[in-house]
């Protein structure tokens, strides 16, 4: 219960840095700036934390070579995404990493959700899906970013299970840190250095704000993922959407309906994973 309780607590974080994601994009600044600034950032607030809870390993390291190519490239296509579409869209294809993860964590871990935990998951994924009207024709061919958030799910849902290992491997809030700083390097092989070094991109207040929800949200989820299946806290975690969508509604100007009906379908869907 603890492990997803964190886990809803982090989707609060997370939900609230897409929107601010979205406008930082919506003002013109580059998407991989965008989507790289908040590791410096959360990297250097989470630095105490890394200090006091070391706990490097060879495993650990051997570990990161396999998971940091998917994660970077997994950031990547989600950016992507979350520029060419709208917020509530994007966020709605995002729903799928349960599913994946559960997948995955099955394979990699050897995680077996019960029949009610795999019925949880299902009614977060579907929630998910009907508060945004979902229809897989016209997603697919009026929305470019549709692509880039399919490859982006499979492989978040993939790393989801193979970042659990290092996790577990380690301790969530050394990895918290560990995380940040292995994306802060990865990234910069798709940022051109003028993005980085451009004195304006760092003017707008959106963009420490992202790295600071970012590092509470990872802290968060990394300790989640030390207490609970892999695949609960990749469910738990779509409670970012209903964030999103009322950051999009209220703020974004975008349209969405049917909020109450998902938004219970989701919660029941989270009582029940609670259940084990």
């Amino acid at each position: 219960m603890l492990g997803l309780s964190l886990a809803l607590i982090s989707s609060l974080f997370w939900g609230t840095n897409d929107y601010i994601s979205k406008r930082l994009l919506a003002k013109g600044l580059d998407e991989n700036f965008v989507l790289w600034v908040r590791f410096p950032i959360s990297l250097v607030i989470l630095t105490p934390l890394g200090i006091y809870y070391w706990d490097m390993s060879l495993k650990l390291i051997t570990y990161s070579l396999f998971w940091l190519p998917f994660e970077v490239l997994g950031g990547v296509f989600f950016i992507k995404g979350l520029k060419y579409t709208s917020l509530s869209v994007a966020m709605s294809f995002y729903s799928f990493v349960p599913v994946f993860s559960a997948l995955f964590g099955w394979l990699l871990l050897s995680e077996k959700p019960s029949t009610h935990g795999l019925l949880g998951i299902l009614l977060i994924v579907s929630s998910t899906l009907l508060i945004v009207g979902f229809s897989p024709k016209e997603f697919l061919k009026t929305n470019r970013g549709a692509l880039y958030m399919l490859v982006s799910t499979i492989l978040f849902g993939f790393n989801v299970a193979l970042g659990k290992l290092s996790v577990v491997e380690s301790n969530g809030l050394f990895f918290s840190w560990y995380y940040c700083l292995l994306m802060s390097v990865g990234m910069l092989f798709f940022l051109r250095p003028s993005k980085i070094t451009k004195v304006e991109n760092y003017r707008h207040w959106e963009v420490p704000a992202v790295g600071m929800l970012f590092a509470f949200g990872d802290v968060l989820y990394n300790l989640a993922l030390s207490l609970t299946l892999s695949s609960y806290v990749a469910s738990a975690e779509r409670l970012s959407l209903l964030v999103a969508l009322f950051y999009g509604k209220f703020f974004l100007g975008e349209s969405s309906k049917h909020f109450l009906i998902p938004a219970l379908l989701m919660l029941l869907g989270n009582s029940l994973m609670a259940l084990e």
